[in-house]
């Protein structure tokens, strides 16, 4: 807090997240104005509406989750706050229903972490991608510090991240 990383509005704090993943994605909404996306693991659809928004009404962003209730929830949101350039569907990450070669961006955030078969969450997430598309990714990893100890550092920071979340 003496930092003051927590005076930050929660909701500007993900936006501003979405925001740097995108500009280290290179997805910006001159050149990707008209981008079909898929956002993997989109949960309530949060961050689809907002790559909607900011990549512009010719832009297409789907959202998949397993979950129906998300599916509906998110729906709902985009119909409240006019963003009809995103859509919400229940599948399966790890064996998606789109042909090879479907969308210009695929899109990741704090999804990998709850599959069961990373290989194939990559694998399918690749298989969706356009050639030269652009594939954006973020998520919690770990790993076992019993043959490799945490540094310092290591430590400081996964502290902060505790803490924070």
């Amino acid at each position: 807090m003496e930092k003051g990383y927590k005076k930050k509005d929660f909701i500007q704090a993900k936006f501003d997240f979405v925001d740097e993943m995108m500009k280290l994605g290179g997805i910006n909404g001159d050149e990707d104005s008209s981008a079909t996306v898929l956002d993997v693991g989109c949960g309530v659809g949060g961050t689809s509406r907002y790559l909607a928004k900011k990549l512009g009404p010719d832009a297409a962003i789907t959202g998949i989750t397993l979950s129906p209730n998300q599916v509906k929830r998110a729906t709902e949101l985009a119909t409240e706050q006019g963003v009809d350039n995103a859509k919400f569907t229940v599948m399966n990450a790890l064996k998606m229903d789109f042909p090879d070669n479907s969308f210009d961006v695929v899109w990741a955030c704090e999804s990998g972490e709850h599959m069961p078969d990373k290989e194939a969450y990559i694998n399918e997430m690749m298989r969706v991608l356009k050639p030269g598309g652009k594939f954006v990714m973020a998520t919690w990893c770990q790993r076992d510090n019993r043959e490799v100890p945490f540094s310092e550092k290591d430590q400081r920071d996964l502290r902060f991240l505790y803490e924070e979340w």
